[in-house]
């Protein structure tokens, strides 16, 4: 993996997040009490020794920089290779006929940094989305594409469900890509899902940019993957069999977050020789008042708990005061829930508040997102 270049795609392709996305990227949404999302993909990169990583954005990045910044936290801060943060425009478009001015699918921002990809000296390219929560072993991967061949390696997991946007693969017991479907699964028969993660070499991804532009194509999974696998090239897959979620929208990113409370999901994604690194922020311990009554939640440091808190995610900084109730909730970091509030499948974003005696009430299936820095 030290001849691999990564490449993270940090903007929104079909994510939809409604007020959790207003301000921020799926990627910079904060998650699982002290996280953001772009922290898993980019442990796994590291984890797996992959120490150049670029991270493509494209709009409402500033909470990504600040949130990446050198790098350091990830051990990416280094004279060579280390974190490179691709902004848009990031190359001129003389410096390449694939640079596109203003880019909207990942396919025309991988283009967009073309210049880079000529210029590194890697062998390797993985591509990844920066949704997806999970600890995947990205050098076993690697090493399952390199000793199969393949021209491309598509990261996936078994599960036939899934949105119009998701890519759906049939294998042979060899797990050879028989069939590539976007948004249908073929009735059930296309067992397998693509995570957005795409192992290649380097001189192969550039073919197969220009081989896209001079045919017009836009889309890397709709497009790109469907033009690989029709001409005939070697498709693999390598299926990753633990926890997996892909943050997708609110539903997806609740239930995502109330997995986190599951030790045995937790074991999984937080393990001791993989661990999930993210910026280090220096906390009090979480005050907890004597009527505060605590159970099967997260807390994070620096809040102050005097009310009841169940089966909840509460983030750093956060202020629940007595009487007041939060059930199935995710609190986002400097919230103040005040006194005699009850608060049931609801996501509250950085900085709001919530007046006394108010009661929000959602569904599993449809939790209330609160707006940042809302007043309610």
């Amino acid at each position: 993996m030290k001849n691999t270049l990564g490449i993270i795609i940090g903007f929104d392709n079909n994510n939809d997040l409604r007020e959790l996305s207003e301000h921020r990227p799926v990627a910079s949404v904060p998650f699982g009490g002290r996280y953001r999302v772009i922290d898993f993909m980019l442990s796994n990169l590291v984890n797996s020794g992959c120490y150049q990583v670029g991270v493509l954005m494209r709009d409402k990045y500033q909470s990504l920089m600040d949130h990446l910044s050198s790098g350091k936290d990830w051990d990416l801060s280094r004279k060579r290779g280390g974190l490179i943060l691709l902004p848009p425009n990031a190359f001129a478009p003389k410096s390449s006929p694939l640079v596109t001015e203003n880019y909207h699918t990942s396919l025309e921002a991988l283009g967009s940094v073309s210049d880079m990809l000529q210029k590194s000296k890697c062998e390797h390219v993985l591509i990844c989305n920066a949704d997806i929560v999970a600890n995947i072993p990205l050098d076993e991967a690697m090493r399952a594409h390199k000793k199969s061949e393949a021209d491309v390696t598509i990261v996936c997991t078994k599960n036939a469900d899934g949105g119009p946007f998701d890519m759906f693969l049939n294998l042979s017991p060899r797990h050879e890509v028989n069939d590539i479907r976007n948004g249908d699964n073929a009735g059930g028969k296309c067992k397998y899902k693509g995570l957005g993660i795409y192992i290649m070499k380097r001189k192969y991804l550039l073919d197969l940019l220009s081989d896209c532009v001079t045919h017009n194509l836009r889309s890397f999974e709709r497009d790109a993957m469907q033009y690989v696998y029709n001409r005939g090239d070697a498709v693999q897959a390598y299926v990753f069999d633990k926890y997996v979620a892909k943050i997708e929208d609110v539903k997806s990113y609740f239930s995502a977050s109330m997995d986190m409370l599951d030790k045995d999901i937790r074991d999984q994604v937080f393990p001791k020789n993989r661990p999930i690194l993210t910026k280090i922020h220096d906390e009090a311990p979480t005050y907890y008042g004597e009527n505060a009554d605590v159970s099967d939640s997260l807390v994070a440091d620096g809040s102050r708990i005097e009310g009841v808190v169940e089966n909840s995610i509460i983030f750093r900084g956060c202020a629940i005061a007595k009487g007041a109730v939060v059930k199935d909730c995710i609190i986002l970091p400097g919230s103040t829930i005040s006194e005699g509030v009850e608060l049931s499948y609801v996501v509250s974003d950085k900085g709001v508040t919530i007046r006394e005696n108010r009661k929000m009430m959602g569904h599993a299936t449809y939790p209330v997102a609160i707006a940042k820095s809302t007043i309610v």
